[in-house]
């Protein structure tokens, strides 16, 4: 509160002066405006109409341009004279008289030998050039014998932008002094007084912006609060060791070119070599080529027979991405921790003993739901989804449940059903074979779908889950029918690495190190757990019988 204290004092301060200048000044003024006002009636002899006098400090405006004027042409010798020593440096020494006349030639007028001395004397103190004194026709003369041509040039065009620069102030001044008379003359007693007016306006203006200003001790907690909120939002070493922990060792995939075929590439690049990945394109018997891609392209039902551009990968493919060993993996994974091969059951899910299974930590499902349209595979009503046996599979951990179209809804209510919060969405944002945002999805009552949702539920009590690791977008390329990204499973496996995890409804391309994948695609019954292939083995002694309705029990 002192600082502003003392910014108040010194402002009523530095008010004060000016006022005392601006009284004075109006004293002036009016004294001016008083001589000129009594000379001019002393000239006038007849009357004539009223006019607005000129007072003398009019005058004194036009006599300070008029000494500006007067003082222009030395400007403008010694810029002059600057040129002609920079034409003539090559051919030294060269005497006064000869410069002299050069610099007369320039201005088209008659320069005297004496301006032309003293300039050059003026020179020989900046260290531009070097004379030495001589008599020509009688007359001292100065020979020029060397000259710096580097500052020349620099003096030339400091001289020329002085001279640019007077030039506009002095016009600025004149009119600021005509437009100064003219509003004395007309308007001088209500320009003061609204002068007065503003400040008297601005005074409280200023104290409370004085007042509104942070104090020392304002300033220095909020100083404290930033680096608070700064140290909060560095990670902490846990944190930094997880993110090291899964981060990936080097490019493993390659890029793909944004012109697609080699030619159009090489095109584009006027024949600069590309290392991007590039397609070419299939061309049959039964091609168009006039009818342009295939909306499908790769993923097309109807290839052999259809009349649109198909392509495939140009070159080398794209090499496969070296995952770790289950021997790897343990160095990064606790003792405990014991991590199987890929294992699988194939089964009708509806009538599978989910009790045999244990507990899982992480749940995978892809349903085949019932989205009234025709597609390629058996699907399940909704009530058959509502009582699977989901519930027994896990007491605490999470589920990633696949939905799209009208299931969207029911995947929720199932959630619920089987004890489910729901906590989160990834969404899967599908692409071509060429890359390309997919615009003619094959499902969709109203729209083209172009993305699929995955659910995320949450039971029980989860305390061991890496969080914030991974984005909730996932941007792939579409592939066979219901053929989920694989990137799913590094998302999985970052969120809760070393657990137990199980997908219900794979297929053979779903089975992972680490996963128990059920479906009746799947071929037949591995099992690599121990414990698992007790309870199993118990429960199923032929394995066939997982695969049929049970038989129904007879009645007592």
């Amino acid at each position: 509160m002192s600082d502003a204290w003392e910014e108040i004092q010194a402002i009523k301060s530095k008010r004060n002066s000016l006022r005392e200048k601006l009284q004075k000044r109006k004293k002036e003024r009016q004294d001016i405006l008083n001589l000129s006002s009594g000379s001019e009636a002393t000239k006038i002899e007849a009357p004539a109409p009223p006019s607005i006098p000129k007072p003398s400090r009019f005058v004194l405006c036009e006599d300070d341009d008029d000494t500006q004027e007067n003082a222009k042409p030395d400007t403008e010798v010694e810029c002059a004279l600057l040129e002609a020593l920079s034409e003539v440096s090559p051919n030294l020494p060269v005497s006064s008289a000869n410069v002299g006349s050069l610099v007369s030639k320039k201005l088209m007028k008659n320069v005297s030998h004496e301006v032309v001395l003293n300039l050059l004397q003026k020179f020989v103190a900046q260290q531009l050039i070097s004379v030495q004194e001589g008599v020509h026709g009688g007359q001292k003369t100065l020979d020029i014998i060397s000259a710096e041509h580097v500052k020349l040039q620099v003096m030339i065009h400091e001289v020329k932008r002085d001279n640019i620069s007077s030039n506009v102030d002095r016009e600025l001044k004149r009119k600021s002094c005509e437009i100064e008379v003219i509003d004395e003359n007309t308007s001088k007693i209500p320009k003061v007084a609204e002068k007065d007016e503003k400040k008297r306006e601005k005074k409280p203006t200023d104290i409370m912006s004085l007042l509104s200003m942070p104090s020392i001790r304002e300033k220095e907690t909020k100083k404290v609060g930033e680096e608070i909120l700064d140290l909060l939002s560095k990670p902490t070493a846990k944190e930094r060791s997880l993110a090291e922990r899964f981060r990936s060792n080097g490019a493993q995939v390659m890029e793909f070119c944004p012109h697609g075929t080699r030619a159009e590439c090489s095109r584009e690049n006027r024949g600069t070599a590309c290392g991007k990945l590039h397609f070419k394109k299939i061309i049959q018997k039964h091609t168009d080529e006039s009818l342009g891609d295939c909306s499908f392209l790769n993923t097309c039902f109807h290839m052999d027979s259809c009349k649109y551009v198909h392509y495939e990968v140009d070159g080398t493919a794209v090499p496969a991405i070296k995952t770790k060993s289950l021997t790897e993996e343990r160095k990064i994974l606790s003792d405990k921790t014991i991590l199987y091969p890929p294992q699988w059951i194939q089964c009708d899910l509806r009538y599978l003993d989910m009790t045999v299974l244990g507990k899982f930590a992480v749940i995978m499902a892809d349903p085949p739901w019932d989205i009234h349209m025709e597609l390629p595979y058996g699907t399940m009503s909704d009530d058959e989804m509502r009582q699977l046996g989901v519930p027994a599979l896990q007491d605490d951990g999470i589920i990633f449940l696949w939905v799209t179209g009208r299931a969207m809804e029911l995947g929720r209510e199932c959630l619920q059903l089987w004890g489910y919060e729901r906590v989160d969405e990834l969404i899967w944002v599908k692409t071509n074979q060429l890359q390309r945002i997919i615009r003619t999805g094959r499902t969709g009552h109203w729209l083209n779908h172009g993305k699929e949702h995955c659910l995320v539920g949450k039971k029980g009590n989860i305390s061991d889950l890496n969080r914030g690791l991974d984005c909730d977008v996932i941007v792939a390329e579409v592939r066979a029918t219901s053929h989920k990204p694989d990137e799913i499973y590094g998302i999985i496996e970052r969120l809760s690495p070393g657990t137990r995890k199980i997908e219900l409804f794979g297929r053979p391309h779903n089975v992972q190190p680490n996963w128990i994948t059920l479906g009746n695609q799947v071929d037949g019954v591995r099992l690599v757990d121990p414990q698992l292939i007790a309870s199993f083995t118990e429960r199923y002694p032929q394995a066939d019988a997982v695969l049929t309705r049970p038989p129904p029990q007879p009645p007592n």
